[in-house]
């Protein structure tokens, strides 16, 4: 019988193969155990076969690199206007590093990173986003390290609360449980009134990472609004001043898209609708609308929200000043949730929502047709 070689240990090495079984290790285990022999033990492979494919382990974690950044498939030509666009960038960046934290020690914080197209073609997507506000290359450039440096800064905070516990074994919640005592001492003294204010939310602040990040974000991208409006506004009239065709053009254009943005809601109402149109984040605002209310509470009144992204969502409304979490001492402590005064300013609004929705049923003008109907033609 002859030799069947496809059952020999590491047949069918290639190097795709061999890159992604190196991301899964990395993924899993954190790239400083990564090397040539743990990934050729996962392959059931030998070392020396592994090299004759990769040249080692620099050139493998670029690869790496590479792989894994060519998850962002930007589509073309993608969302419409430079906004839209580097947020969809920054979002793709973002989930990619919640995938492979690993990548962070790699690309973060150096201007050495690995070089290949995919990684290039994260840089080109801005850079795209950006052409045509006649800006040079270099301040282009600016702005894609802007964005980028604040992703992964972001990013940075997971990462290494996930390295914390690997490492330690204690977990988030339990850091802070621990620490609530000390914490609660300093904050008691008087010394930091401004803080003080956070003990209550003190054992959930790692889960706020997200939250951070999309206010971070909409921040960044609020200043390059501001940067970018400048810029066309001064090269639109240097354009005007000339006295070309294309440059009354540029500026007939700049007048239109000015007219168009005074239409869309200015930047605070942007971020309070986003805030408002998480899911639940209504149904919460609406029941503690009526009134102070305990977590058990609010898990029933709210048929269908998990405990999960119930927490996270009292979180973020306390975080942006809606709502308090009164702690009373015990034995038993007691814990519950009532709205700021800024949040009791929605009531209006929810109670006109209540009472719009009570009619929704009933289509356009079908009321005043009732009334037709039963009155007196003549």
């Amino acid at each position: 019988m002859g030799d069947d070689r496809s059952n020999r240990p590491g047949a069918g090495l290639g190097p795709d193969r061999i890159v992604r079984t190196a991301v899964r290790l990395a993924d899993a285990e954190g790239l400083e155990t990564l090397s040539m022999r743990r990934v050729a033990t996962a392959l059931d492979a030998g070392v020396m076969s592994l090299y004759r494919h990769v040249p080692g382990r620099r050139q493998l974690v670029n690869l790496m690199v590479e792989t894994v950044f060519g998850e962002l498939d930007y589509p073309d030509p993608g969302p419409a206007g430079w906004r839209a666009r580097i947020e969809f960038s920054a979002r793709r960046e973002w989930a990619m590093y919640q995938r492979h934290p690993w990548v962070l020690s790699i690309v973060a914080g150096t201007t050495r990173p690995p070089l290949g197209p995919n990684v290039l073609a994260n840089v080109e997507w801005v850079l795209r986003a950006v052409d045509g506000f006649g800006l040079d290359r270099a301040t282009m450039t600016q702005i894609y390290f802007t964005v980028s440096d604040y992703v992964q800064g972001a990013a940075l905070y997971i990462r290494n609360e996930t390295e914390d516990e690997r490492r330690t074994g204690v977990t988030a919640e339990q850091w802070w449980a621990a620490e609530a005592a000390t914490l609660l001492r300093l904050l008691c003294s008087g010394r930091f009134p401004l803080l003080s204010g956070l003990f209550d939310r003190a054992a959930s602040a790692p889960t706020l990472v997200v939250k951070d990040f999309e206010f971070g974000l909409r921040r960044v991208l609020d200043g390059l609004e501001v940067f970018l409006a400048e810029q066309r506004h001064r090269h639109g009239s240097a354009a005007t001043s000339t006295g070309t065709g294309s440059g009354t053009a540029e500026a007939t254009k700049f007048e239109k898209v000015t007219t168009i943005a005074d239409r869309s809601p200015s930047p605070a109402a942007a971020a309070a609708l986003e805030l408002l149109g998480r899911r639940w984040t209504l149904e919460l605002l609406f029941v503690l609308s009526h009134g102070e209310a305990r977590f058990t509470d609010l898990v029933e009144a709210v048929p269908g929200v998990s405990r999960r992204v119930l927490t996270e969502r009292l979180r973020q409304l306390a975080d942006e000043g809606l709502l308090r979490r009164q702690v009373v001492t015990g034995p038993p402590i007691r814990i519950s949730y009532a709205l700021t005064d800024r949040g009791a300013g929605l009531r209006g609004a929810l109670a006109e929502i209540d009472a719009w929705a009570g009619t929704r049923s009933a289509p356009d003008g079908a009321g005043d047709r009732t009334r037709t109907a039963g009155a007196d033609p003549n």
